[in-house]
């Protein structure tokens, strides 16, 4: 009998629940301390005591199938538009169309530092539903989101669980779970925005791994630090490694005390290294900090915390054999008054809900932390959904949030994704936001009955960009969606007179408004669009405006009326020496 046979007997199909906690046995096998680097991975034989934590081993139950392919002249994926939203389909074949039958789920996103428009999304992709077998799915872009190139790494090699990032210098990695045999993780190099990778490196790991990367050009700068699950270990108890040498080799693994699992890391302004996790299904959090990670020639030593994020973890509901979302931790690294605070949000089983999404924070260092917040506005003890929380934090302090919800419907598998922001730390947040149409999570799954265990999300200045997935072709597909931030600007910003605002809608089909702030005895002001090359298409305004709130609009014309093509454009103010650009997106239909 497979897993996925287990879990089909499980009752938990379409169930508002929670899935069933199996036992079975745990495999443990010896430690390994010390952190001399790690050259080969130990063979084992899988453990299982994975569902003694309610979710199904990483394994390859099933052999490869044959892979599904799109009908002979299927037109592009067409892009989903919700309000001031737009989701374009990463997971397309050659002709950018989608290929029903088949199932990509489980996306993380990375973003070259040096150029926002060069971005690598990753996921499992399952090319038919009727097998198990999963690959390492990629997609890459060149203009910003508009339009992805997908492929494979090592084409019919099991792979799971991806996650990206980037070094300071716009080098892509892709790290990557393997168990066929051993678990192990592998990290793939891409000097070329995500178009090629490159030979992996073993980075020992375990299951459900998530890793960062330095960036703060400190001590630390470019190592990257990965931490695990204890489920599927093949190192107990084991479940934390870094690279010194920006991912050319991984040292051996260590131990974190209590063991945080289902969570992520982040790096504060001084090097210091947070992670969070927890126990396990109904388990309280944990954050394990440690401020020694970043110096290569010390082992690192953590300290942990218990905070109360006002409910737990859980599995199943309307993604039976996979998490209802992992814990997110992120760092405040602005030069705001806020510098240095360290934020946790999750999906959580509440008292009165199923799932909401809960937020704590620490102004200390992870010390001690504030009462939890909820985020999704919606009444309590409506019993809805809000699952799969993700959150990313701009460079100036602002905390974007996301997250699947039921509240539109009586049915727990039919979500929307929604949005919210915070710019005075999590405090307040803003009124939550449909951002999609709403979905089905149980159509098009591969014979493993989940949408994955998380979505992915990066903040900036401007917004966040995120890559998640959804049923809106009738199968599991990965978008990814620009999420303009409509916030005001932080306290104590220089800039606060001026302020170029997102405009709306973008990305837009025949013209989009844009607004922005002036100071109030008004002054001379020029607002231009460019393309990407630095050409100037057109000119909106140039010359003398008043103060307070004003708004030019581009209706996708250049100068002399001529249309413009489906692409990206930046729009620049300009006015006494302040200067401020934003990203358009025009998609001709």
């Amino acid at each position: 009998m497979s897993w996925s046979d287990v879990l089909r007997g499980s009752g938990v199909l379409r169930s508002c629940g929670l899935a069933p906690v199996a036992v079975l046995l745990i495999v443990v096998l010896p430690c390994v301390a010390g952190m001399a680097r790690a050259d080969a991975p130990a063979r084992i034989e899988p453990a299982r005591e994975a569902f003694e934590l309610g979710l199904p081993p990483e394994l390859p139950d099933d052999p490869p199938g044959v892979p599904a392919k799109p009908a002979a002249g299927a037109p592009k994926a067409a892009a989903i538009t919700f309000g001031r939203f737009t989701h374009i389909q990463v997971n397309v074949n050659g002709s950018g169309a989608n290929i029903p039958g088949d199932a990509a789920n489980e996306p993380s996103i990375t973003i070259d530092p040096t150029d926002h428009d060069r971005m690598a999304i990753g996921w499992r992709q399952f090319d038919t539903i009727s097998s198990n077998f999963r690959e390492a799915g990629y997609g890459y872009t060149t203009d910003g989101g508009l339009t992805w190139t997908a492929g494979e790494i090592e084409s019919g090699i099991f792979r799971s669980d991806p996650v990206l990032g980037s070094d300071a210098q716009g080098k892509f990695f892709y790290n990557s779970l393997n168990s066929t045999g051993s678990f192990n993780c592998r990290v793939f190099p891409s000097t070329n925005g995500g178009m090629t990778w490159g030979p992996s490196v073993f980075a020992n790991g375990g299951d459900k791994q998530w890793f960062t990367i330095d960036r703060t050009g400190g001590t630390g700068h470019d190592h990257h630090y990965q931490a695990w699950s204890t489920a599927s270990n093949p190192t107990p108890p084991n479940t934390f490694n870094r690279s010194v040498d920006d991912g050319m080799s991984f040292q051996a693994p260590i131990s974190i005390p209590n063991s945080p699992l289902w969570g992520t890391l982040d790096i504060a302004s001084d090097g210091t290294l947070y992670i969070v996790g927890s126990g396990g299904v109904g388990t309280p959090i944990i954050v394990a900090r440690s401020t020694n990670a970043k110096n290569a020639a010390v082992t690192p030593t953590f300290s942990t915390v218990s905070p109360n994020l006002g409910g737990t973890t859980q599995v199943g509901g309307p993604n039976p054999a996979g998490l209802l979302g992992q814990l997110w931790i992120a760092v405040d690294r602005s030069n705001g008054p806020r510098a240095g605070w360290v934020y946790v949000l999750a999906s959580v089983q509440t008292p009165t809900d199923p799932m909401e999404v809960h937020f704590i924070r620490s102004t200390d260092g992870g010390q001690t932390w504030s009462p939890p917040v909820r985020v999704n506005d919606d009444p309590a003890g409506t019993r809805a959904f809000q699952w799969f929380g993700t959150m990313s934090v701009s460079p100036d302090g602002r905390i974007d949030a996301v997250w699947n919800d039921t509240r539109g419907s009586a049915d727990s598998t039919i979500s929307a994704l929604y949005y919210s922001a915070s710019t005075d730390g999590g405090t307040t947040w803003s009124p939550n936001e449909q951002a999609s149409p709403s979905w089905n999570s149980t159509v098009g799954w591969p014979n493993q009955q989940k949408i994955g265990d998380y979505y992915h999300m990066i903040s900036d200045a401007g917004g966040a960009d995120l890559a998640w997935a959804a049923t809106f072709s009738g199968g599991e597909d990965v978008y990814y969606v620009r999420i303009q931030s409509q916030t005001a600007a932080v306290a104590g910003d220089p800039g606060a007179r001026f302020r170029l605002h997102p405009s709306q809608p973008n990305p837009f089909a025949t013209a989009t408004r844009i607004p922005f702030d002036m100071p109030p005895g008004g002054g001379h002001a020029r607002l231009e669009v460019f393309d990407l090359g630095g050409r100037r298409v057109a000119t909106l305004m140039d010359g003398p405006v008043g103060g307070g709130p004003q708004a030019a609009r581009w209706d996708g014309r250049d100068g002399a009326g001529r249309a413009m093509g489906s692409g990206v454009y930046l729009c620049r103010l300009e006015a006494d020496g302040f200067r401020e650009t934003r990203r358009l997106m025009l998609l001709r239909r």
